[in-house]
């Protein structure tokens, strides 16, 4: 889904939509992930006039823990606030080089905008490095082997 992005900003359109992690393919890539993610992206101006989209993120995935191999849930909650800007000298000065600016993040002007890519940073961004129940056990070895060592013990 494409959007011209300064455009739906001044015109302070609002997209709320539900997509698949499934078709997510950098997520998939990442992991295993199953589940829905619900979006709402709202075009607004700064009070500089500036276009901006706000972009909010919720759901429940699943994904196996790394640890276990067990299924684990994870709660996606994040809203992020892009700045448009015209051309990169302007996207630069307002990122790294205005302490007094208030910008957050920043995007380049485009008129087929990728929404789903956009979205798709967002969930990347939530996502662990490292899968883990807060509290997992790990994988239990009923059949512990003898070690090489306690047998060698035995013989002397």
């Amino acid at each position: 889904m494409y959007i011209d992005n300064v455009k739906f900003a001044k015109q302070e359109n609002k997209l709320d939509g539900v997509t698949n992690v499934a078709e997510l393919t950098r997520v998939q890539e990442m992991g295993e992930y199953s589940g829905e993610v619900k979006y709402s992206l709202v075009g607004s101006v700064d009070k500089l006039n500036r276009p901006t989209l706000t972009l909010k993120v919720c759901g429940i995935i699943t994904a196996l823990c790394q640890n276990c191999l067990q299924p684990m849930s994870l709660t996606l909650d994040r809203v992020s606030r892009v700045t448009i800007f015209y051309n990169e000298e302007q996207l630069d000065t307002a990122l790294f080089n205005d302490e007094s600016s208030d910008v957050e993040d920043g995007v380049l002007r485009e008129e087929e905008f990728d929404v789903l890519n956009f979205l798709e940073d967002e969930v990347i961004m939530l996502l662990p490095y490292a899968l883990k129940h807060e509290e997992c056990v790990g994988m239990s070895y009923e059949d512990k082997a003898d070690s090489p060592f306690d047998v060698l013990k035995n013989i002397i």
